[in-house]
């Protein structure tokens, strides 16, 4: 009984490390958009990524399907009243500061819009 015992509490404590790791994870990108607005000078953008990396974490959105995710941020963007900053302010403000533009997400991928793409 004792070889079943062992595997089974090796298992659940990996379950656990890799929970913990999904968790951090997911909700770093909320902490680093924070931490970009921080850097340019985006107070009221860095409270709201802020408050949205800290909902993150507390309501465990690392175990929801990304439509849940976006679901969940959109709603506290409308009760914030929070507009998302026009890339081209966002993008002089940074030039300004000396901070490097964080890549966007996808850029290379193959698509029915990529270049090639069918």
């Amino acid at each position: 009984m004792k070889p079943i015992i062992i595997p089974t509490v090796i298992a659940s404590i990996l379950s656990l490390t890799a929970v913990s790791a999904a968790q951090a994870r997911d909700c770093s990108g909320f902490t680093n958009r924070a931490a970009f607005f921080t850097s340019i000078g985006f107070s009221h953008e860095a409270a709201f990524w802020t408050s949205v990396a800290n909902e993150c974490e507390a309501s465990n959105w690392a175990a929801e399907d990304r439509s849940t995710v976006r679901a969940n941020v959109q709603t506290l963007a409308e009760e914030n009243s929070y507009e998302r900053p026009d890339r081209e302010t966002v993008r002089a403000a940074a030039i300004s500061a000396g901070v490097e533009l964080p890549s966007r997400r996808g850029k290379g991928k193959k698509g029915k819009n990529s270049r090639g793409g069918n």
